[in-house]
């Protein structure tokens, strides 16, 4: 009788536990996006537990950063790990490689010394590269006399990825050899030697790191070859705060808590060289705290110093007339180190990088946040974090 008792008991408490987490799990499901201020942090933190949930725990941990006057407070919070093993808990201050997002910081130092009328977005880009690299864009077939700046700043240059362009030799050679450091020359060299031109300059959009390690060159040109210098300067990371910003393996790491981990699918690429994504097209590590300060500035006067710059920045190219840019499925409507949708009804700019995180500004609510996911990806948070803000009820 005492066994058949215990037996009852288990089975009791197990029935109580699948009846919480199923109650659990729907309402972590069913999170209202219009919640009152008074409760915006909960529900933050609510939107994070259904997106780790709702991947199944394969997204181990996700931490996010807001600055939106609608919301009359700054807001950080994070969930879960800072990696799939699930040993140690994420940290809002943990900073990790923000991978192609380093393009919207290099576009706005392009877009600074332009305003500073050291260049202007309509030179060539041969003014500024090594004869060295002219002659490797020459012998693959391309002509640096009549690419221009803005070519690279929008992705009409016309140059193919060598990152993750077709075929992605980049990546499988990374794989076999993770511990390579790479050079900007050999990542030029193979952009002529893994694929093809994707167009004539201006005639197509056409996303390429190659472009924008190009303009990494161009920075340098203007700071004696230090692109972390050049980027520290032009941006002013010091009178922003950005205390947890740096161009990783370049400079000194601002911070020595450990980094979160990166992951390629299923593969953790935390210990891969980060010169693979280094120069100009990747390479800064960052928090959400310091990414969202950033972007945040760059719409609120703190960067430019003249609004005609941010209008360049936001400008949008011009296609040759036969590119049917509708039928392209790679098409983004890139600016300059960002692009531009519209959600819900407004206009918004973010830009994404590969290891999982995401940088967004809404001018009409003037608001600004960023994402990072220790591993996968949901643009369901952001659409929601979104439609908080678009909600917030008084």
């Amino acid at each position: 009788m005492k066994y058949n008792a215990n037996i009852c008991i288990m089975k009791r408490l197990n029935f109580l536990l699948l009846l919480y987490t199923f109650f659990f799990f729907s309402c972590v499901k069913n999170v209202s996006t219009s919640p009152y201020k008074a409760t915006v942090e909960q529900t933050f933190l609510a939107l994070m537990d259904e997106t780790i949930i709702g991947s199944h725990d394969y997204i181990a941990g996700v931490s996010m950063s807001i600055i939106s006057p609608k919301l009359e407070q700054n807001w950080s919070g994070t969930r879960g790990f800072d990696s799939d093993k699930k040993l140690d808990s994420l940290s809002i201050n943990q900073p990790f490689r923000i991978a192609s997002i380093t393009k919207t910081f290099v576009a706005a130092a392009i877009l600074r010394l332009h305003e500073l009328q050291k260049i202007s977005i309509d030179d060539t880009i041969d003014k500024y590269i090594s004869t060295k690299h002219k002659n490797i864009l020459v012998l693959g077939g391309y002509e640096p006399s009549k690419i221009k700046i803005k070519h690279c700043l929008n992705h009409t240059s016309g140059l193919f990825d060598y990152a993750v362009g077709k075929g992605t030799q980049y990546i499988k050679i990374c794989k076999q050899s993770p511990t390579k450091r790479w050079t900007r020359t050999e990542q030029l060299q193979g952009a002529m030697n893994w694929g093809e031109k994707i167009g004539h300059p201006g005639e197509r959009y056409g996303y390429s790191d190659t472009g924008y390690i190009i303009l990494g060159e161009i920075i340098e040109y203007f700071f004696d070859k230090n692109l972390a210098l050049g980027l520290r300067t032009l941006l002013k990371f010091d009178a922003l705060g950005l205390k947890r910003t740096w161009l990783e393996s370049l400079e000194p790491p601002k911070d020595t808590i450990d980094m979160v981990h990166r992951y390629l699918k299923n593969e953790d690429v935390s210990n891969w060289d980060n010169s693979i994504d280094l120069y100009g097209g990747g390479g800064l590590a960052s928090t959400c705290n310091d990414l969202t300060i950033f972007i945040h500035a760059l719409f609120n006067g703190q960067i430019f110093e003249q609004e005609a710059t941010l209008g360049l920045m936001l400008e949008k190219p011009k296609y040759a007339s036969t590119y049917d840019f509708k039928n392209d499925k790679r098409y983004k409507d890139y600016r300059a180190g960002l692009w531009e949708i519209n959600i819900y009804g407004e206009k918004a700019y973010l830009h994404k990088g590969l290891w999982g995180t995401i940088v967004l500004h809404i001018p009409a609510y003037n608001s600004s946040f960023s994402v990072n996911f220790t591993k996968g990806w949901s643009d369901r948070l952001m659409k929601k974090t979104i439609l908080v803000i678009k909600n917030i009820e008084q």
